[in-house]
């Protein structure tokens, strides 16, 4: 077995050895698999497209190209390949799931089939425990990503107005309750309208929606869920976030509010550049101990 080094402040201590990684697409695939072999582990980067294969492949161990809904050949491999811990990361749009019902083995069938409804939260949940019979500990990414989640306060230079702020705090509020009901976790506001709610289309198509709607800058707010599985599906924003905000007349302006300590962020210094020349300011926020009245 492979040494253990010290993890980051903040984190749980676990025995290194052999980690299946499931990587869905986006960059922290790649970024979690660097922070894992730099801990000691043997990575088994279990790809769930070819796009996510190709940016993980170069930074893991061992790489297999595997379908959405495999569930069996999931835990096979892992433990083929010796994996006593695994860790889920890397966007997996549940539409590509639907859209490759035909690819579902026997296993995820099985276990799919007894769930009371196919919101993110009860697959993923079911997902975990199943791992966790067969004798896999399902690891959280902030054991490994913790750098990536900022702490309470402006992250650009440029800072929100005061009508922005009355935005994020109304916005922050909305998001959090349909972050409670599992339909999203991010809401677009304008001048205390709602503009768009994410649901199964994601973060970055809600915000092209309200940005047409807008034709205009507009805040967006991201929150993690109330009773947030760490280990899946941790809120995540990067620089396609910012794009989408720009919409097809750009104009200075906006707010990207993320709620802080709970949501990470890609690309940070590209993020924080790409900000500052389009007038958009970055915001950790703490959440409103209000509710919406």
């Amino acid at each position: 077995m492979v040494a253990s080094t010290p993890m980051q402040e903040g984190s749980t201590k676990v025995e290194t050895g052999n980690l299946a990684l499931i990587s869905g697409e986006g960059k922290l695939p790649a970024l979690l698999a660097q922070s894992a072999k730099s801990k000691g582990y043997r990575v088994v980067a279990l790809a769930l497209s070819e796009a996510a294969q190709n940016v993980v492949e170069p930074h893991a161990d061992k790489t297999y190209l595997i379908a959405p809904g495999q569930l069996g050949r999931n835990v096979s491999l892992a433990k083929k390949e010796g994996c006593k811990h695994v860790v889920f990361v890397g966007k997996v749009p549940k539409i590509n799931l639907l859209r490759q019902l035909h690819k579902l083995d026997w296993m995820a069938v099985k276990e799919l089939s007894r769930l009371s409804n196919f919101n993110d939260d009860t697959i993923q949940f079911a997902v975990g425990d199943i791992m966790e019979a067969q004798g896999i500990k399902v690891l959280t990414q902030s054991e490994f990503l913790r750098h990536l989640f900022p702490e309470v306060g402006v992250i650009t230079k440029t800072t929100p107005t005061a009508d922005n702020y009355a935005d994020i705090e109304y916005g922050m509020q909305v998001a959090r309750e349909i972050a409670r009901l599992d339909i999203g976790q991010t809401v677009v506001i304008k001048d205390r309208m709602i503009l768009a709610i994410e649901a199964i289309e994601g973060t970055d198509e809600a915000v092209r929606r309200a940005v047409k709607l807008a034709r205009g800058p507009v805040v967006v707010c991201k929150v993690s869920k109330p009773n947030q599985d760490q280990r899946f599906d941790i809120p995540t924003v990067g620089m396609t976030t910012l794009q989408s905000m720009l919409g097809e007349h750009p104009a200075p302006g906006g707010v990207l509010a993320i709620e802080a300590r709970e949501t990470m962020v890609v690309e940070k210094e590209e993020m924080i550049a790409f900000a500052e020349q389009h007038g958009i300011s970055i915001v950790a926020s703490a959440l409103p101990t209000s509710g919406l009245g």
